[in-house]
């Protein structure tokens, strides 16, 4: 590759920004000092959205500022930018192995140098991409503490499980969307193949194969789903089947089976996923499968998987208790000591129970600085982060369970969720315990499409288990959570919070609720996940609260939780308020939302500060309320809340939360009446304690 500059390096920074925005690409002034690299605007997130006007650009490009940056994502036609540091080490051995695997592609894509050495490849993608993502990294030994001076960086030394001190430097990482990057003409940026202004598109097997290939060359260890082989076990007597088929299991015949064909053989083999042609979806090296293609279900892209966690998968739909059965049927693992199957290689064994002895396990305060220097690892920014819990509080009938749709959608894809909150991208699992089957499945692809998402894409990083029907308390999930696999899904949303109670339970109990939120606590570190709660406000004037007083239920739920995010009226109608305390970040600013079916979007014109008031005259409000209590009776409370179909008392209040004249005195009232009469009856419900539905009657009333 000749390392001249083209003719496109000539003219002004202003000419470059113009032919940037022309084309559709985002171009912004920066900076690069002594502190770092950084648009040279106090604000910027706007761009993240929307070009700049041709004004704008000749206002900053003048004389102010003569470095360019260019922002990736979707406002720039789904752009995407991979670097490479350390002076570009690794970028002759990944243009070998692109070259290799989609003869062309290297050749194809927009090449730059960087003031270090290193490299920028430039591409847009067919569709959307993902937020910024580090690749390949390496880690380095250090003598202690003292920071270490990497390729002109310098780093700050930490301690692994064993005390030995390292740091991890970045090979390879990408910039995607709501990030950007430095590039030529600024100085030191040097432009080696193809135009800026006019970077190719590459599809989805394409860009699998330009990260796929970068993702091969991480140099640090990376865990491996379902490895839950121990070397050197002292009990040969008692194997797990998985463990055994990890040992001596081949995972070829099973791959080509399930239609993958290997395009490569030798010591690290190249595979090819089901419905693509050509290239390299995975790899297969020292009986490890690690996948690069994020359009290989059931496999996540950037992960590695054990020959047990390949089987499971493939064959019994990541059940591992059933694959670790048919394992066994099949000779694999020895079973001397006991005949149920141990899976506690994959699970983590449970935690201690709240009346268990508490082992003392202080740290002095400077060695737990020292062992954790950084905050957990964002999952939603400016909201949430990984083991959180949050809470999202509404009234009933608000658009909660849209809401939360668009949140799944969000994270799922990694893009920012509303707008706003920049997210890392993930798997979610949405628990939904109201909605029927049929009911989610016509939501998602209606969110997917206000949001310009590809459900066909999206909709493989999310999974829902609708509960209605087989309702379990939030301890009886407890077995559901253990079985499923650690560091699968990055957030998984409980909606609707209330039906997650156990039998008897009071959620104005402050006991209880910390009982609840502990439990969760557990479920979300062993699970590597945070967890989402959806729960309704009570009745009434909201306006006057502060927001940790909004909620149904014990003061205990807005303390417990990491983020207790509230959404109340506007003045306005068909907008809300958005507003968050929050724990581990700074506070947030309250902002309206309007709704525009199905999702909730950010309006700059609404003033957060107008909720609505309701403060009707005492005289008015006690003539209305008798005017609501006269106007219901039981024969039109039963036509309108009871069906064939059994609903919970608890369900009932719900559903008449927001119903004037329908007090929860009035709701057990009319079923105790309706019962009397014979129009309704009751029915038991499977779950914890055998909790009870009303259904109609399918006897006539008496006379």
């Amino acid at each position: 590759m000749p390392e001249a500059s083209t003719p496109s390096s000539n003219g002004t920074i202003r000419s470059h920004a113009q032919a940037c925005v022309a084309a559709g690409l985002c171009a912004l002034p920066a900076v690069r000092d002594d502190e770092g690299k950084r648009v040279a605007l106090s604000a910027w997130k706007v761009y993240q959205e929307r070009l700049p006007t041709g004004e704008e650009i000749r206002a900053w490009f003048g004389r102010r500022h003569s470095a360019l940056c260019i922002v990736c994502g979707a406002v720039s036609g789904n752009l995407e930018m991979i670097d490479f540091d350390l002076g570009g080490e690794a970028f002759s051995a990944w243009r070998g192995a692109v070259e290799a695997a989609c003869p062309g592609l290297a050749a194809r894509v927009v090449v730059e140098s960087t003031p270090s050495g290193g490299r920028h490849v430039v591409y847009r993608c067919s569709g959307p991409v993902s937020g910024n993502t580090k690749l390949a990294s390496r880690r380095i030994d250090a003598d202690g503490p003292g920071e270490l001076v990497v390729g002109g960086k310098t780093h700050k030394p930490r301690q692994d499980s064993a005390g030995r001190w390292h740091v991890v430097v970045t090979l390879i990482e990408t910039r995607g969307e709501g990030g950007m990057f430095l590039c030529a003409p600024s100085e030191g940026y040097t432009l080696l193949q193809g135009e800026l202004h006019a970077p190719p598109v590459v599809t989805a097997d394409e860009r699998d194969v330009l990260l796929g290939c970068a993702w091969a060359l991480d140099e640090t260890p990376r865990a491996v789903l379902g490895d839950g082989v121990v070397p050197g076990a002292s009990q040969p007597e008692r194997q797990r089947p998985g463990d055994d088929f990890n040992a001596r299991g081949d995972v070829r015949e099973l791959l080509q089976a399930h239609g993958w064909r290997q395009v490569r053989a030798g010591e690290n083999e190249h595979w090819c996923r089901p419905g693509k042609e050509h290239g390299t979806s995975a790899t297969l090296k020292d009986g490890v499968f690690y996948v690069f293609s994020s359009n290989a279900p059931p496999f996540e892209p950037q992960k590695g998987y054990a020959p047990f966690a390949v089987y499971a998968l493939l064959e019994h739909s990541g059940d591992w208790s059933a694959a670790a059965s048919a394992l066994r049927a099949k000779g694999y693992g020895r079973t001397e000591p006991t005949e149920s199957v141990d899976l506690s290689g994959l699970v983590r064994q449970p935690e201690p129970r709240p009346d268990d002895p508490l082992e003392p396990a202080f740290v002095l305060a400077v060695d737990l600085h020292e062992q954790y220097p950084a905050l957990r690892p964002p999952i939603i920014n400016k909201l949430l982060r990984e083991g959180e819990t949050m809470n999202i509080i509404a009234a009933p009938k608000t658009g909660k369970s849209w809401l939360t749709l668009d949140l799944a959608l969000s994270v799922a894809s990694g893009r920012p969720w509303l707008g706003r909150y920049e997210t890392t991208p993930g798997e979610v699992l949405i628990i939904d315990n109201e909605l029927h089957r049929e009911t989610s499945a016509s939501r998602v692809p209606q969110v997917a499409r206000a949001r310009g998402l590809d459900f066909q894409q999206v909709g493989r990083r999310v999974a829902i288990d609708n509960l209605r029907g087989r309702l379990r308390d939030i301890f009886a999930l407890r077995p559901y959570f253990d079985r499923l696999e650690p560091g699968r899904f990055r957030l998984i949303i409980l909606d609707a919070f209330y039906r997650f109670m156990p039998l008897g339970g009071d959620e104005n109990d402050n006991a209880t609720m910390a009982g609840i939120y502990n439990a969760i606590d557990a479920y979300a570190d062993r699970l590597g996940c945070a967890f989402v709660l959806i729960h309704h406000s009570t009745k009434g004037n909201q306006s006057s609260k502060s927001v940790t007083d909004v909620g149904a239920g014990a003061g205990s739920q807005s303390r417990a939780t990491d983020s207790h995010l509230v959404l109340r009226p506007h003045e306005e109608s068909g907008c809300v308020v958005l507003d968050a305390a929050v724990r581990s970040w700074a506070p947030i600013d309250p902002a309206g939302l309007r709704w525009s079916f199905p999702v909730w979007d950010f309006d700059p014109s609404l003033d957060p500060t107008q909720l609505r008031q309701e403060r009707p005259s005492k005289r008015k409000a006690e003539k209305q309320d008798e005017a609501d209590e006269e106007a219901w009776d039981v024969e039109r409370f039963v036509g309108e809340f009871i069906t064939a179909e059994p609903v919970t008392l608890p369900e009932l209040r719900e559903r008449a939360a927001s119903v004037p004249g329908l007090s929860w005195r009035r709701v057990g009232d009319f079923l105790a009446m309706a019962e009397r009469r014979g129009l309704i009856g009751r029915v038991r419900l499977p779950g914890r304690g055998g909790p009870q539905g009303f259904v109609l009657s399918t006897e006539e009333a008496p006379s």
